[in-house]
């Protein structure tokens, strides 16, 4: 049972795990303490064999409404280097990455090594919006809106923004984005790029874990590993991803579902894959 304090809910569902932001009152918005357990919990599904994808969604009404406003302003107990009072001490950690755990969800969703699926209802902004992004594919329904809203408040993208949205959405639409921070419906988000799949009122959640279980059923060394490579050639060039997917490809060849897909293959039945 979640106790009222909780501010994630997690469980697992047919070798799905399903993280939940749990503060729906403020619309999701990301808190310090929201951000670390995010990231840990994120850190932890790495080694938890039972989990073979995962699904991140929002309670309420709203995915996530970007980074909670008391923390921004420097008004919380915890300062924020730039806008806390400079009498204010600041952990020495915080001096080296302000971000803290905010930018660490980003990190943790693609270091997590899984699938990740974002099934988004309502707004996903701001730091909400660098989470989404961030994830392998994303479902929204009719109420879902996007933005990088961060110049209406007056600062600067963060949580990976300004990486993954140039490659989700296009270089001009990125700066399109960044530089008016317009908020977009669900089916211009679709039209952008910004939503894999668009589905009716309240079937977000739905949609993102049928599809969450499916590819949980798959040969989840190899998909885990073919996902990793994928990550890896934003950044590699030809020669050095060609020398990755060869070392990529024997370390999958001994697993039991590489002898159980091609033995199947041959013999021309449906595959069982046990996740090994």
């Amino acid at each position: 049972m979640a106790k009222e304090e909780d501010l994630i809910l997690f469980r697992i569902e047919d070798n799905v795990g399903i993280i939940t932001l749990n503060r729906p009152d403020k619309l999701n918005a990301i808190s310090w303490e929201l951000a670390e357990e995010l990231a840990a919990l994120l850190y932890s599904l790495r080694d938890n064999d039972e989990v073979r994808t995962i699904v991140l969604t929002g309670a309420g009404r709203a995915f996530c409404a970007g980074g909670d406003v008391d923390f921004l302003t420097g008004d919380s107990d915890r300062p924020m280097p730039g806008t806390s009072d400079a009498s204010r001490p600041i952990p020495r950690s915080q001096r080296k990455t302000p971000g803290g755990p905010f930018v660490d969800v980003v990190r943790q969703i693609v270091a997590v090594d899984k699938p990740v699926f974002a099934a988004i209802q309502g707004p996903a902004v701001g730091a909400g919006l660098g989470y989404a992004i961030a994830c392998d594919r994303r479902f929204g329904d009719t109420t879902t809106k996007m933005s990088a809203i961060f110049t209406n408040v007056g600062v600067s993208p963060d949580c990976g923004v300004s990486y993954f949205l140039p490659r989700v959405v296009g270089f001009s639409n990125a700066l399109m984005m960044v530089e008016t921070a317009k908020l977009f419906k669900a089916e211009e988000c679709k039209e952008m790029g910004l939503l894999d799949e668009l589905v009716p009122a309240g079937e977000a959640f739905k949609a993102a874990l049928e599809y969450a279980k499916m590819v949980a059923q798959r040969a989840s060394v190899a998909v885990d590993m073919a996902r990793r490579m994928i990550h890896m050639s934003q950044v590699c060039t030809l020669e050095e991803i060609l020398d990755y997917e060869a070392v990529a490809g024997t370390m999958v060849a001994s697993t039991f579902d590489a002898k159980e897909g091609t033995t199947a293959f041959m013999e021309k039945r449906k595959p069982v894959y046990r996740g090994v």
